[in-house]
Formats: C-alpha cells, structure tokens, sequence
C-alpha cells in the first residue's frame, strides 16, 4: 500500500495536469473564435419593421452568448501546494562507551600480631577463715597420738558377781571355773575407718550437732574428743571428755551432743567403747 506522503504527490500531480489541459483547452477556444467588439449604440430613434430581423442570425448571436459564458466561467486553476518536507531522519542514539571495569586494589599485607607478653600471675590470696560452722571431725587417714588407755575397772555388777563366785568356789579350788565374761570392743579413727557401724555413729552425732551458744557469743572454737560406752541395745554410758578443747562451753556441748545423737546410734552384737573427736568451728 502507498503512505500518506504517495498518495499527496499523486494527487497534486494529476491537479496540475487537468489545470493545464483546461487552460489549453480555453486558449485553442479563443484563438478559434475570436470576439468582436461590441461599440454602443447612438441615441437616436429608428424605426423597423420585424419582419427585417433576419431570424438565423439571432440564433447564431445567441448560441455565442453561452460558448462565451462558458468560456469566462472556467476558473482559474489554484497553485499547487508545496509538498510538505520530508521528515527529519532520526538518528539512532550513540551508544555511550562502556567505562573499563575499575582494577581492584591490591589488598594491604596483614600486619603480624604482636604477641602479648605474659601477665605476672597474682600472688594467692590467703584464705579467709572459716565461718561459724558446727560439725563432726571427719576421719582422718593419720589419726592422733593417742596415750594407752588404763585399763577400765569393771562394773559394780561385775565386781559383786565376781567376788561371789569367789565366795561359792570349793576351799581346795580344784573345781574353780572363771564367771563369763564378754570381751568389750573398740571403735575409733585409728582400727575402724572402714566400719559401716562406726559411719553410723559419725553420722548421727553430725546430725545432732550444735553450737554451744556461750561459745558462739565468746567465738570460741576447738575439738574435743570424747569416749563413750555404747552397748548391744544402742543405749550409751559413761560419756567423758579425754581431750579437752580448752573450753568448758565446748566440752560440755560435745557431751550432750552425743545424748542427743544416741537416739540414732545402731543396735551391734557386742559392747564397743568409741572414742571420736567432734570439731567446733566458726563460719
């Protein structure tokens, strides 16, 4: 199909042309037919008859009339308009130049770390001193001198059925047979570190533990050893001091506090004599 631009030109074309045949065409017509000149008429009076017209030639002047208007009424052809100017060539943008990608940096070479120098260590701090506490001297594995024990003089039970079984023996002492009498053990620190029954005791005298208040208010602190008589049934007798701690408070609140602990004390299948120290220690 032809564009708008085409189709302008064409038409303007095919105007100019028809404009010019007309043109032609009305020049060839005048030089053919050329016109008279009409001079105007005097004023004076004339008189004919009608018969003298002659008829033809009226009909020639008045087929003239029209060729002639038709000549005079072709109108003059219009100029024909400038083509327009062709349109401006748009140009395709320049593409822009790409800039060169930046290098990168060489990185900077890591510094070596300097070592730090060994702080000086800080001098141990004394440790500060216990606070009031109350408990029972656990075992040692190197227990205390301890002295010989005298030997315990026997009971007054024991004595009075000695001395009458004495008095009942036959004068000649042939048949004399010795009153039985049941061996009395020991427990303590030194022979019985490992015995279930002597834990027991530990135990419950730590249980039972408490700070003589006179001796908490004078701050004193200590250990005191005491030896008891714990028989089969778990009753206990005979409870002394045999290492004081230097102060009466601390000992007398060492032997009531195995009274107090008795009550949980084992039931054994023989008499024991324990001996056990029980430390007093302020937090």
């Amino acid at each position: 199909m032809l564009s708008q631009h085409s189709l302008n030109k064409v038409s303007n074309y095919s105007g100019l042309f028809v404009s010019i045949l007309l043109h032609a065409a009305a020049l060839i017509f005048i030089l053919h037919h050329p016109f008279e000149e009409i001079k105007p008429a005097e004023n004076k009076s004339i008189k004919m008859a009608l018969e003298s017209f002659d008829m033809p030639q009226a009909k020639a002047e008045v087929s003239t009339a029209p060729e002639i208007a038709e000549t005079l009424m072709i109108p003059e052809p219009t100029p024909p308009a400038p083509p327009p100017p062709p349109p401006p060539e748009v140009k395709p943008p320049e593409p822009k130049p790409i800039p060169p990608e930046p290098k990168p940096e060489p990185k900077p070479k890591p510094e070596p770390k300097k070592e730090p120098k060994p702080e000086p260590k800080p001098k141990p701090r004394p440790k500060p001193e216990p606070k009031k506490q109350e408990e029972v001297a656990q075992p040692q594995p190197t227990p205390p001198i301890q002295a010989p024990q005298p030997a315990q003089p026997a009971t007054t039970a024991q004595t009075s059925s000695a001395s009458s079984s004495m008095h009942n023996l036959p004068p000649n002492g042939a048949d004399r047979a010795a009153a039985p009498v049941s061996k009395i053990g020991e427990l303590n620190l030194a022979n019985s570190a490992g015995d279930e029954n002597f834990a027991k005791i530990v135990n419950a005298i730590k249980k039972h533990q408490k700070y003589p208040k006179n001796a908490q208010k004078m701050r004193h602190q200590g250990v005191v050893e005491v030896r008891f008589l714990l028989k089969q049934n778990g009753s206990v007798e005979d409870i002394k001091v045999i290492k004081s701690s230097g102060y009466s408070s601390l000992d007398d609140g060492a032997i009531e506090n195995v009274e107090r602990a008795s009550q949980d004390f084992p039931t054994l299948n023989n008499s024991y004599y324990v001996s056990i120290p029980i430390s007093f220690k302020l937090r």
